[in-house]
């Protein structure tokens, strides 16, 4: 029999009462992609790509790459910082606070968060460990952008 049966830990819930569920979390953040890629494009992106499209060369691309990091740099914290949710995660019931305060995040951490997360979403092994950490996190669910930036996803 191995340690974890016994009954000593029969009654002990595998996560910490009031975390988002992955699926809630995974919505959100496809929701949040979908948003700010609306708000991207309507916002100069379209432009800069017609741009690009009749010879605007490489100062078009700039720009691009420029609007592309500053939009989604600054949606994703500054949304988190001073809501504790982005739309998608309001949509969705999710909240982001830390860990061990349970209190909404500083600007620089959420923006240490979301940088971690771009990141590692462009190199695929740890673009992959980030989003799949959480489903064997225990006890807190924390994805690894979560661990950087010491906060987990609650329900609301």
């Amino acid at each position: 029999m191995a340690p974890y049966d016994s009954l000593a830990y029969a009654n002990i819930p595998p996560f910490p009462a009031g975390l988002a569920d992955l699926g809630s979390r995974l919505g959100a953040r496809v929701l949040d992609l979908i948003f700010w890629y609306v708000a991207y494009m309507a916002t100069g992106g379209i432009w800069l790509s017609m741009w690009i499209d009749a010879g605007g060369g490489s100062t078009a691309q700039s720009l691009l790459v420029a609007w592309l990091l500053v939009s989604g740099t600054l949606y994703f914290p500054l949304c988190i910082w001073k809501f504790g949710q982005t739309l998608g995660k309001r949509i969705c019931h999710v909240c982001i606070v830390h860990r061990e305060s349970g209190q909404a995040i500083g600007f620089w951490r959420a923006v240490g968060r979301e940088v971690f997360w771009l990141v590692a979403s462009f190199i695929p092994v740890l673009g992959l460990l980030n989003m799949l950490w959480c489903c064997w996190d225990r006890p807190y669910r924390q994805c690894l952008h979560d661990k950087v930036a010491d906060t987990v996803a609650v329900a609301r």
